[in-house]
């Protein structure tokens, strides 16, 4: 099943929070990218099949420049199977690397799991991204929750956007994209994030004064087929939460 979840527009997300990492589906690697590009540096590629790279003699680990990740965005990275990879602030860095960091950071892109703490101070990185098929199940954790919220509230309405073709409920009129989610209304529902939420787009609905995005509690979840067949049961009862845009004042909420 290649990102069936994101393609039928719902966005699957379970926070661990006391191990800094999320699980997620229907987010893929250009989207965290160009949600979070202004914080992302260069990127040290642990498992991956991208050709044009870097190559760092002291950790024998292939990178990508920070002005190169551009092109890395445009591949289909989904199709390499795993794809991991850990942001790095400059080579220097990386050449300070101990033997068992080195070790951890092979362990991390084999078992796609943290040994030890995945935050180094010799990379300053922010973020880990480790997954088997892009989109489809990521492990990604983050140095800073803050960019997590960030990065919800970005993809969300970016898919609403893309799901309606930017065509209003008029066919012929042009619907305006919406604007970012703030953080902050994200935040509100980390409660529910905790338990493991789906972030429905397919399931949204868009009137004249406001748009409405239902999101569901459904627990923890490995096997993205259970998940797509429990979702259609789960579907037909009351969301626990809803993100509310108001056309008039230009606003986001969070409602429970």
């Amino acid at each position: 099943m290649k990102n069936q979840a994101g393609s039928q527009g719902w966005i699957y997300l379970h926070l661990n929070l006391s191990q800094d990492f999320v699980m997620s589906n229907g987010i893929e690697f250009k989207e965290f990218y160009h949600a979070l590009s202004d914080h992302l540096h260069h990127l040290l590629l642990v498992k991956h099949q991208y050709e044009q790279t870097s190559f760092n003699m002291h950790t024998y680990l292939e990178y990508v420049n920070a002005d190169e990740v551009s092109k890395l965005v445009k591949e289909d990275v989904a199709s390499y199977g795993d794809f991991c990879w850990i942001d790095f602030e400059d080579e220097a860095g990386l050449d300070e690397m101990s033997p068992q960091e080195i070790a951890e950071l092979l362990y991390i892109g084999h078992m796609k799991h943290h040994l030890n703490t995945p935050f180094y101070k010799k990379l300053n990185n922010r973020f880990v991204y480790l997954s088997s098929e892009d989109g489809l199940l990521n492990r990604t954790y983050y140095r800073e929750w803050p960019d997590f919220f960030q990065l919800v509230g970005t993809i969300v309405p970016e898919k609403w956007n893309a799901r309606k073709g930017g065509r209003g409920l008029i066919q012929w009129k042009k619907e305006k994209s919406l604007p970012a989610i703030p953080k902050e209304v994200v935040m509100s529902l980390s409660h529910l994030l905790r338990d493991g939420v789906i972030i429905s787009v397919q399931h949204g609905i868009g009137g004249k004064g406001k748009i409405e995005l239902p999101v569901w509690v459904v627990g923890d979840y490995s096997n993205m087929d259970d998940l797509q067949d429990d979702m259609k049961a789960k579907s037909k009862r009351e969301p626990a939460a809803v993100f509310s845009f108001d056309r008039k004042t230009k606003e986001w909420t969070a409602i429970l």
